[in-house]
């Protein structure tokens, strides 16, 4: 879908809540975080991601710890008494959002889930970037296989992310495999897959739909600080060989710049003999997952991620 003859995004056939909230964004002059610059969009996700979320869910106190050295703040949500583990990596554009942003949709999956939930916060660019966060996130899942079984998790592990969180899952799971590591599954939320190039789902929502073209191009940049785009680590979808990756549930939005380059991943791991389940939720945008408060998609989704990952365990 392309923009309007007029230069103006066309939002005719976005769901009317996530229009609304858009076009609100507009009047209110909000600025996107690469305008921002880096502290004061930390600063500002801090407070308006958190706000996109609803009532959240009843659990147990959560508890929040630290891993390794340097520490990673992590955050265990027990959801029920399923003999899994989720490790969840949150989005943020490799730069903001933290376990507090993500925080009602983590009690959400936890619960949808009925199993531990390990939430954890690796560290950022542009002070650590690309492969600190993909590191971060391989020594929790190294420490959830080693010692989680102190705290009750087990070890049969899927791993969970949404937009960036989802591009360090996606190539976590090519460590592991390399690594001999077995895994439950993987969920990857609208995930970045491709760092190196631009597909046509990022001209035609370049602009006007949460996430815009700009801000992606300053997250990746940013993220990279010169590394090489086209590295698997990455850039998954161009990783030479996809074969013998565990299970996989992807998720697209329809309005997102991001949506080509997960439509294709799902098919190189599908053409790789790898199982696939792919869904592209109609009428939303980039970052839905964690927005209850402003729609009946995100539950939605969190139903779907919360079932599969039970059929996964079963």
């Amino acid at each position: 879908m392309d923009d309007c003859n007029d230069g103006r995004p066309d939002r005719s056939r976005l769901r009317a809540e996530l229009r609304l909230m858009l076009e609100a964004a507009e009047r209110a002059g909000t600025l996107s975080n690469d305008r921002l610059g880096v502290v004061k969009a930390r600063a500002a996700s801090e407070l308006s991601l958190a706000a996109y979320w609803d009532n959240k869910d009843e659990l147990p106190q959560p508890l929040s710890f630290t891993i390794g050295d340097p520490a990673i703040r992590c955050r265990l949500y027990r959801g029920g008494d399923v003999d899994g583990t989720l490790l969840f990596l949150h989005g943020g554009g490799w730069m903001v959002g933290s376990l507090d942003t993500h925080d009602g949709a983590a009690r959400a999956l936890a619960r949808a889930a009925g199993c531990n939930l390990l939430s954890v916060e690796y560290r950022k660019a542009p002070e650590h970037p690309f492969p600190a966060g993909l590191d971060d996130a391989e020594r929790a899942l190294r420490w959830v296989i080693a010692e989680g079984g102190s705290l009750g998790l087990g070890n049969r592990v899927i791993l969970a992310g949404d937009s960036a969180g989802a591009n360090i899952a996606a190539a976590l799971a090519l460590r592991a495999r390399n690594a001999g590591i077995i895994l439950a599954g993987q969920m990857l939320i609208y995930p970045a897959t491709d760092l190196a190039h631009e597909t046509a789902s990022t001209a035609a929502f370049a602009r006007g739909f949460f996430l815009s073209r700009a801000t992606l191009r300053w997250y990746i940049a940013n993220y990279l600080a010169g590394a090489d785009p086209t590295d698997p680590e990455a850039s998954p979808l161009l990783a030479p060989d996809l074969a013998g990756l565990c299970p996989t549930l992807l998720v697209t939005a329809d309005h997102d710049p991001l949506r080509d380059e997960g439509r294709a991943y799902a098919a190189r791991l599908s053409q790789a003999g790898n199982a696939v389940t792919f869904h592209e939720w109609p009428g939303t945008t980039h970052g839905f997952m964690i927005m209850a408060g402003v729609t009946p998609a995100a539950r939605e989704l969190i139903g779907v991620m919360g079932a599969w990952a039970r059929e996964m365990w079963s």
